[in-house]
């Protein structure tokens, strides 16, 4: 993994790129991404007239090949086993034909980002609720350059200080779904991992977007509550 080398002309944190083309990113993010779309496909009840045998094949998270997937992928995190961007590409393409894509990748952004939180240490995550700021915001700031690192690869990114913002080049997201709802996924994870280290809530904006034309896609946060 590239280090990190601090950019003092914007007081950001910036990840140097190197080609990009080798395994970078956090098995976390295939297997969460999955466990979502299994999640949001599972019938909240089946009613007395439907066909089971019908309605469920068409529910592709239900099926064996994500089954099959998921298994892999928990394997994959037992062992540390970094993914290839071309493969997390090709897995958000899957959910970019969906109609509920968005809320798909920001539901799954989102349960990256608590994974992240809990496996900080138990001692370390209930001091941050109750120290006062800057500590909690200085914490979510550090904690969001980590998490970006292992869900981008070796795409160039920097982290604001304040207000934290997250700008991202050549993100996975964008060369996956040139309509731009993958971005979700990276704007969940951003807006939640803010809000477990700091206790409030968090509104990101994506004013840039490489799919509409932006030279990186940047998000930023807007305190809410």
């Amino acid at each position: 993994m590239a280090r990190p080398d601090s950019d003092s002309s914007n007081g950001s944190v910036r990840s140097a790129s190197p080609d990009g083309r080798g395994p970078s990113i956090t098995p976390v993010f295939p297997l969460l991404l999955l466990e979502t779309l299994r999640d949001m496909d599972r019938p909240e009840e089946v009613l007395e007239d439907e066909d089971v045998t019908v309605s469920l094949p068409r529910r592709f998270g239900l099926s064996d090949v994500v089954s099959v997937q998921i298994r892999r992928f928990q394997e994959e995190v037992r062992t540390k086993r970094r993914q290839a961007p071309s493969q997390m590409i090709d897995l958000m393409r899957l959910v970019v034909r969906r109609p509920d894509a968005e809320a798909i990748f920001a539901e799954a952004g989102r349960r990256v980002a608590l994974h992240h939180w809990e496996r900080r240490a138990a001692t370390v995550r209930g001091a941050l609720r109750v120290l006062p700021n800057p500590i909690p915001r200085i914490a979510a700031q550090r904690a969001v350059r980590r998490m970006f690192r292992r869900l981008a690869g070796n795409s160039p990114l920097s982290v604001g200080r304040w207000p934290v913002e997250v700008r991202l080049r050549d993100a996975l997201s964008a060369a996956a779904d040139p309509g731009g709802a993958a971005c979700a996924f990276y704007g969940g994870a951003f807006a939640e991992i803010m809000a477990l280290h700091t206790g409030r809530s968090y509104r990101v904006l994506h004013p840039e977007c490489e799919t509409h034309g932006g030279e990186s896609c940047l998000w930023r946060v807007e305190v809410v509550s």
